[in-house]
């Protein structure tokens, strides 16, 4: 009965993991197309914003491989990324009062889902380390448990095999 509980439990954690996964990919996809909008302002106003749409999308892709790898490392140069874009971004328009606000407000949103990826990605390594990952399935546990068993053969066996052998060569030496 124990084994049931920690598997719900870990089934749960592990559901979890995805769906925080799953929102992190779409946000980084949102990010992703806010290069879009760098690129216009790149056109528009200075070619200096092509600097912020490539820091844009070095974080969208740093965001993708930590989610992907589920490694954190990606996941902390995303933020740093990010970080180094909201500051280039507010030194290219110009800094006023009303704009450093509201771009430090949509950075702090930019931050959450990767410090909650960063949770996430936390939480999968240790499931990992859990038995019956990653599906938590007692039936299916059982089964590869059984498998294991079967493949380890007990000494007798193994010293069976090697007298075996053994013969095996002798009687192929007094052929020839």
């Amino acid at each position: 009965m124990e084994l049931e509980e920690e598997f719900s439990r870990n089934r749960t954690e592990m559901k979890r993991i995805k769906r925080v996964s799953t929102t992190a990919f779409i946000f980084y996809a949102l990010f992703s197309v806010y290069v879009l909008f760098e690129l216009f302002y790149a056109i528009m106003v200075t070619p200096l914003f092509l600097l912020a749409a490539l820091m844009v999308a070095a974080a969208s892709v740093t965001g993708f491989l930590g989610i992907y790898k589920k490694d954190n490392r990606f996941i902390i140069a995303s933020i740093v990324l990010i970080a180094v874009h909201a500051v280039a971004f507010e030194l290219l328009v110009g800094v006023d009062l009303l704009g450093t606000a509201f771009t430090l407000i949509m950075n702090v949103i930019f931050v959450i889902y990767p410090i909650k990826m960063m949770n996430a990605n936390k939480s999968y390594h240790h499931l990992e380390e859990q038995f019956g990952f990653p599906n938590f399935e007692v039936k299916q546990a059982m089964y590869d448990l059984d498998k294991h068993q079967r493949a380890i053969k007990d000494p007798y066996a193994i010293k069976k095999e090697e007298i075996e052998k053994r013969n095996a060569d002798k009687t192929g030496m007094d052929e020839l």
